[in-house]
């Protein structure tokens, strides 16, 4: 079904919005859930009985969407699978654009009766040119316009992470996620079975969406093995693809048939796919947003070579060994730098040879010193800091951990190379609301921030594989 550019636009800015079906016994999720929207909005349902909950929410009601005088671009559908049909055949009528089809009970249930209904929307749907999401799933989220998932998320602010899922748990559960972490998306899709819309219909669209920098996905399976790989291809050419694929293992594969009635792929074979067109797999939500926040907040990563900074010796020796395992290079610095480093340094209770760590770089002036010299070493790719969350990190100096914040903050500002901050987590010495708060004061201040080494690594390798990539394909084109 690919078209142009904007052929979705009616599915992620839509004009008007109609809900069909909405039921007091949910306390009118779906018309809660597009309160925010900015344009005209109604009610459809033939149970009059459900008529007076959405007008006390500001909704008209109507029978049918062929008795709404004015024009409907966007339907949500939420009746039961054997109504939907009916509903469809007066979407064409109304010559409704978008329909968002909430209703299980298709393909997925692996019934004769669900598959039969399945081709029947397909074929509804096709021949009425609507582009439909779903079925099985919850749609649309644009806080642009005031597309939402639920009514919990009405205040959410507008970003430029993408999300496509098959799953809407997984969907909403990023969002929130995201957002604790510092990340705002632009437009979600929980496109379930994805019998109309597939995976290659959204990456065409945000592959051509300004207000999308990075595209993630949750993948259960995919329908046309060609045309994935055509769209993911041309996406990852554009901007990063970080792919979350399930189901590769039997057990796996199970569940995800049952759920949305996609089929499974042999690991070795996605892999190889995800590697020719650029994309960068990733195995949880953790890897997801990490390497997300490294690609959009790190800024281009010219190498794997890191200067690491530690907050103590044994820090220093598992930070090596983490970050090395990822692929990532902890190179020895010039002559020069250590030159430089050594007029602000004890050697003695400390090292100095990468990764960096000691008592005297308890003092800001020679932390200042050594994250300079780190900015201007040759050897030296991109600094990766390590940080004690504890406020109460500097001992007796009360002020140590506002000087080494904004000595952190500053050099963000001046440094041209990634600069990223691991924060060390000791639960038992911590307190987690003021380390929510520091992590969040590194992150509006424009530091990529991680808790632990491991997902930091992870994420600052993918994204080095991601701007070696891009920049092979610049050569190509040059």
């Amino acid at each position: 079904m690919a078209q142009g550019a904007g052929w979705l636009d009616r599915v992620f800015y839509p004009r008007s919005v109609a809900v069909v079906g909405s039921k007091e016994a949910d306390d009118h999720r779906w018309l809660r859930s597009v309160i925010p929207f900015k344009g005209p909005k109604y009610h459809v349902n033939v149970d009059r009985t459900e008529w007076p909950g959405a007008e006390a929410l500001g909704f008209p009601n109507y029978d049918s969407l062929m008795d709404i005088p004015e024009e409907v671009d966007y339907v949500l559908v939420s009746v039961p699978a054997a109504v939907v049909p009916r509903v469809l055949d007066d979407c064409v009528k109304k010559g409704v654009k978008a329909v968002h089809l909430y209703t299980a009970g298709f393909g997925e249930t692996g019934t004769e009766e669900g598959r039969r209904l399945e081709r029947l929307v397909v074929q509804k749907a096709k021949e009425g040119n609507i582009s439909l999401v779903g079925p099985n799933c919850l749609g649309v989220f644009n806080p642009e316009v005031g597309l939402r998932f639920s009514q919990n998320q009405y205040y959410y602010e507008h970003g430029n992470f993408g999300f496509i899922s098959q799953s809407g748990s997984q969907s909403g559960g990023l969002i929130s996620e995201a957002l604790q972490h510092g990340l705002k998306v632009s437009k979600v899709v929980s496109m379930g079975n994805g019998i109309v819309l597939d995976s290659p219909d959204y990456m065409d669209y945000f592959a051509a969406d300004d207000d999308t920098k990075v595209v993630g996905m949750f993948l259960e399976g995919v329908r046309d093995g060609r045309r994935f790989f055509t769209s993911l291809r041309n996406l990852c050419q554009r901007k990063p693809a970080l792919v979350w694929k399930v189901g590769q293992t039997e057990d796996g594969a199970r569940a995800v048939s049952s759920h949305s009635g996609s089929k499974n792929s042999p690991p070795e074979i996605w892999d190889a796919m995800l590697r020719q067109c650029g994309a960068i797999g990733v195995d949880n939500v953790d890897d997801l947003i990490n390497t997300a926040k490294a690609i959009l907040h790190g800024g281009p990563m010219n190498g794997p070579r890191l200067g690491l900074i530690a907050v103590s010796g044994g820090h220093a020796t598992e930070m090596a060994s983490v970050f090395s395992k990822e692929g990532l290079r902890v190179p020895t610095l010039t002559d020069r730098s250590y030159a430089r480093i050594l007029e602000h340094f004890d050697v003695v209770g400390g090292s100095y040879r990468n990764p960096m760590e000691g008592r005297t770089l308890g003092i800001e002036a020679n932390m200042i010193n050594l994250l300079d010299v780190l900015n201007e070493d040759e050897n030296i790719d991109a600094v990766v800091h390590e940080i004690s969350a504890n406020r109460q990190a500097g001992g007796r100096d009360p002020g140590f951990f506002e000087r080494r914040m904004n000595t952190m903050l500053e050099f963000r500002q001046r440094t041209p190379k990634p600069y990223f901050v691991v924060m060390n987590v000791s639960f038992s010495q911590s307190d987690m609301e003021s380390v929510q708060q520091t992590y969040r004061r590194l992150m509006d201040g424009g530091i990529p921030t991680f808790y632990g080494f491991s997902g930091g690594a992870k994420a600052i390798a993918n994204a080095v594989r991601y701007h070696q990539f891009h920049a092979e394909i610049q050569e190509s084109r040059d």
